[in-house]
């Protein structure tokens, strides 16, 4: 299970997440949920640096660490918001 989830049972937790990615490159994130899709884990985290941009990261386990890893197949992507999406009609104006 991802560490992200892991931090939300944190009650001093304020969602707000700082990663880098394979690439590199480091974002602040507010975390919105953890999507499985075909039994793969994506982060789906709206971007404090980008207002109004959701990325969404699969998540890769490496013995006790974890890699997030932005994903850029729009199959993919579409596939996940859409769950992200039905999952959490209720908590979010789409």
């Amino acid at each position: 299970m991802s560490k992200l989830l892991d931090l939300l049972n944190d009650e001093d937790l304020d969602f707000t997440v700082t990663i880098t990615d394979t690439d590199g490159v480091e974002g602040t994130y507010e975390f919105l949920d953890i999507v499985c899709r075909n039994k793969i884990e994506y982060a789906v985290l709206y971007s404090l640096e980008a207002d109004g941009y959701v990325d969404i990261f699969r998540i890769q386990y490496i013995g006790d660490d974890e890699k997030y890893i932005r994903e850029t197949d729009e199959k993919v992507l579409d596939e996940v918001f859409e769950i992200f999406r039905l999952k959490n009609e209720d908590e979010f104006d789409f």
